[in-house]
């Protein structure tokens, strides 16, 4: 199919002037349900990251086999987590995936997933890996980090026809994917203030020992935000 440049021109300028349809959303959408014209779905949702470490450094150490095997073992564990506590997954990137949680106990849930995934990772991947590997001359011991924050957002369509896909837009999304790719964390999992107020207490003690390292003030993009973050995990 050829394209010529008038052709482009007078798509794009479509976009710019169209009218946009956007209506206030009860459920995570699914691409087909938000028009590809001008169509969009505004919701109050916690939006999860979680990000595979070092993933081009497991590629150049071991064979492209064992490498989608270990990020297909994390994707799986992060899928089955987000999914467990009422999350909806509504993009892959590369070794990272995006949950979006909506309801009043949605904060809650992101949170619980997260742990689960910590736990999938310490518990379940790790020793595996670990075993795998006794007979060989390397070693690997994954890492991830997870991001989480929680906001108004506007779900839009991009792309053309059969090749497109959803977009969030807003803060929590935006800021929840720079949490998940800061490497150099106290923990594994980085929440916002806004997540952890509206946490309860199983979610903010493990025992009586707070869950949560004290709160740090950290500039993400252009938003100076109070965030929270721990290694802690829980077993689903």
């Amino acid at each position: 199919m050829s394209v010529k440049s008038d052709d482009i021109t007078s798509r794009i300028s479509d976009i710019l002037a169209e009218p946009w349809v956007i209506e206030d959303g009860q459920v995570v959408p699914k691409t087909e349900n938000v028009s590809q014209k001008n169509g969009g779905k505004r919701l109050e949702a916690t939006y999860l990251y979680a990000d595979l470490a070092d993933s081009t450094l497991l590629a150049k150490t071991y064979v492209p086999e064992f490498t989608a095997r270990v990020m297909r073992m994390y994707l799986r564990a992060a899928v089955d987590a987000i999914r467990f506590k009422e999350g909806h997954i509504r993009s892959f990137d590369g070794d990272r995936v995006m949950g979006i949680f909506i309801g009043p106990r949605r904060r809650n849930n992101a949170v619980e997933a997260a742990l689960h995934i910590n736990w999938a990772v310490s518990e379940v991947i790790n020793p595996q890996l670990e075993k795998h590997l006794k007979n060989s001359k390397t070693t690997w011991s994954l890492s991830h980090r997870v991001g989480i924050d929680d906001g108004k957002t506007l779900i839009v369509r991009g792309g053309a026809r059969d090749n497109s896909d959803l977009i969030s837009i807003g803060t929590a999304p935006n800021v929840a994917a720079k949490l998940s790719g800061i490497r150099k964390e106290p923990g594994t999992i980085t929440i916002t203030d806004r997540v952890y107020s509206r946490l309860n207490q199983k979610n903010k003690l493990m025992g009586e020992k707070p869950v949560w390292k004290n709160a740090v003030d950290r500039q993400v993009g252009p938003h100076t935000i109070k965030t929270y973050s721990t290694s802690g995990w829980r077993k689903p």
